[in-house]
């Protein structure tokens, strides 16, 4: 089944990111890396800590150049002076269109935007902010948005990959949750039947299995934590984790 076809974007909208906007905050900062280590993603703290709004904005006006050039789908650049970015609209996010759609037609376009994030794995590319908020569909294509993440070079290209489809899929959770497990797994196959990044995502999801187990059986102590939205999530993308280790691989493209 083919993802639905939403809205056509805007060719006139343009949105404008500027170098006064609030930055992370030093907690928010924290929790991110505490979180990104305990899943054995080691990203750096000045990575994470954002203190120079004009070279975030820089940052991510290089990165657009880049990928456009790579001919990726990515928001037009209309304007840069160092202050302010203005970008074309590229459509409606995933996350919008999933949070509309009814619970049994979701997971066809779910599935669909893990594999088009396993293709733009296998050209070399890396997201850096993959939550499917930053993601949009057309009807015709993905597009990407949310740059500003300066995860290389201080990273492995293959960690940031895995660290890409790990934030997909926890941004899918509370869609995924009420399919089963077995929705988690088709997302998850969707990824490595449509690209390279299986053998480096079944490494990752072994090593992290038993880390997130742990929290699970920690949090079923307590009847209110055991009963929570949150932990019926995590349990739901575990179960399906579980599921793809165990699968036998999918062939690989080349």
């Amino acid at each position: 089944m083919s993802p639905p076809v939403p809205p056509l974007h805007s060719p006139t909208r343009t949105w404008t990111k500027t170098a006064d906007r609030p930055l992370r905050s030093l907690s928010k900062s924290l929790g991110i890396w505490v979180f990104a280590h305990f899943v054995g993603v080691p990203v750096p703290w000045r990575a994470v800590r954002q203190t120079d709004a004009r070279a975030l904005l820089a940052y991510e006006h290089e990165r657009l150049v880049a990928l456009a050039a790579a001919g990726e789908h990515v928001p037009k650049v209309h304007a840069f002076d160092g202050f302010s970015l203005t970008t074309g609209d590229i459509g409606e996010t995933v996350d919008y269109q999933l949070h509309r759609m009814a619970e049994g037609e979701r997971l066809p376009l779910m599935c669909a935007a893990s594999a088009d994030l396993a293709a733009f794995h296998a050209r070399g590319q890396w997201h850096g902010g993959a939550q499917l908020r930053n993601t949009t569909w057309d009807g015709a294509h993905f597009a990407r948005l949310d740059f500003e993440e300066r995860l290389r070079p201080g990273m492995a290209l293959e960690t940031v990959q895995v660290y890409d489809v790990l934030q997909m899929l926890l941004s899918l959770a509370r869609y995924l949750q009420p399919l089963g497990p077995g929705a988690v797994l088709a997302v998850l196959q969707a990824y490595e039947n449509a690209g390279s990044g299986g053998p480096a995502l079944r490494a990752f999801i072994a090593r992290l299995l038993p880390r997130l187990q742990r929290v699970s059986r920690i949090a079923a102590w307590s009847k209110r934590l055991d009963t929570s939205r949150e932990l019926m999530r995590l349990r739901t993308v575990l179960e399906g984790m579980a599921a793809f280790a165990a699968a036998p691989p999918a062939p690989q493209v080349r």
